[in-house]
C-alpha cells in the first residue's frame, strides 16, 4: 500500500512495520470527528435558535432546513464511508435533529391553527355582537322585537342559529330582565307533547327545582284558547300562557 512505503522509508532497517499500519487509518479519519462535531454544534445552535423565536419560526425553520442539506453535502463531498463508526454516528446525530425540527415543525402548525380557530372566533363573536346579540354565562342572546305566536318566536330563532331561550338560574333570568326592559317574552318552555311534562325548545334538561314560576304557576287556566296553556312566557317570574298570543322572545345560543 502507498501508506506503507512512506513509512518504511522513513524507519530504520528492520523496525516493527505493524504499529504503523494500525494508526495509519486513525490518521486518516482524524479530521472526521472533529468536522462532525463542528456540523452537530452548528445543528445544535441553530435548534435552540428555533426553540427561542418560536413566533419567528417560518424564517428559522427554513435556516435549520439549510442546515441540515449542508450537512449531508458536506459528509458526502469529504469522501467519508458511511460504513465506519464516525459517519454511522454522525448521521445518527443528524437524524435526531431532523427528529427535533418536525416535532419543531408541527408544533407550530397546531399553532397556526390554533391562532386561525381563535381568529375566526373573535370573527364570530364580532358578528353577533355587530348583530344585536347579548352575551351570560358562555351563551348568546337576541332579543325579537317583534310579538308573535311561540312557535312563530321559536322558528324565528331556529333562523338564526338558535332556540327560544332555557333559563336555568336566577341570574340568567336577571339578565334576560334586565335586557327586555321589563317587558314580557316568550322563553323556551312547553308542554305541548305531554300535559305537564314540561321540557325546553333547546335540549336543556327541565328541572322543578329551578323553576321560577310564579305563585300558583303553572295553573293550565281553562279560559284559555283551546281551554290549554302549554307555552310559558315571563317578565321576572314565569306563567303558563296559550301558545297562540303574541310576544317578542329571546333566542339563546352557545357562543361559538
Amino acid at each position: 500500500m502507498a501508506g506503507g512505503n512512506i513509512y518504511e522509508n522513513t524507519m530504520p532497517f528492520g523496525a516493527h512495520e505493524t504499529p504503523l499500519k494500525e494508526a495509519a487509518p486513525r490518521r486518516r479519519h482524524l479530521g472526521v470527528p472533529v468536522a462532525l462535531a463542528s456540523l452537530a454544534l452548528l445543528l445544535a445552535v441553530s435548534l435552540v435558535a428555533v426553540a427561542t423565536l418560536y413566533f419567528q419560526k417560518e424564517k428559522r425553520l427554513m435556516e435549520l432546513e439549510g442546515a441540515l442539506q449542508e450537512a449531508r453535502s458536506s459528509l458526502w463531498r469529504s469522501g467519508v464511508s458511511y460504513g465506519s463508526e464516525e459517519a454511522m454516528e454522525g448521521l445518527g446525530f443528524l437524524k435526531n435533529i431532523s427528529g427535533a425540527f418536525l416535532e419543531i415543525q408541527g408544533r407550530v402548525e397546531e399553532a397556526n391553527a390554533s391562532r386561525a380557530a381563535a381568529q375566526e372566533r373573535l370573527r364570530d363573536l364580532r358578528g353577533l355582537v355587530s348583530g344585536g346579540w347579548t352575551f351570560f354565562g358562555g351563551s348568546a342572546y337576541f332579543f325579537l322585537q317583534e310579538a308573535q305566536s311561540w312557535t312563530d318566536a321559536e322558528q324565528s330563532c331556529r333562523s338564526r342559529g338558535a332556540h327560544l331561550t332555557s333559563v336555568t338560574s336566577q341570574g340568567e333570568m336577571q339578565h334576560l330582565s334586565q335586557q327586555s326592559g321589563g317587558q314580557t317574552f316568550w322563553i323556551g318552555l312547553t308542554d305541548q307533547e305531554k300535559e305537564g311534562a314540561w321540557t325546553w325548545a333547546d335540549g336543556t334538561t327541565y328541572d322543578p327545582g329551578a323553576s321560577l314560576w310564579a305563585p300558583r304557576e303553572p295553573d293550565n287556566w281553562s279560559g284559555a284558547p283551546g281551554n290549554q296553556e302549554d307555552c310559558v312566557h315571563a317578565s321576572s317570574r314565569w306563567n303558563d300562557a296559550s301558545c297562540s298570543y303574541s310576544y317578542k322572545a329571546f333566542c339563546k345560543k352557545a357562543v361559538p
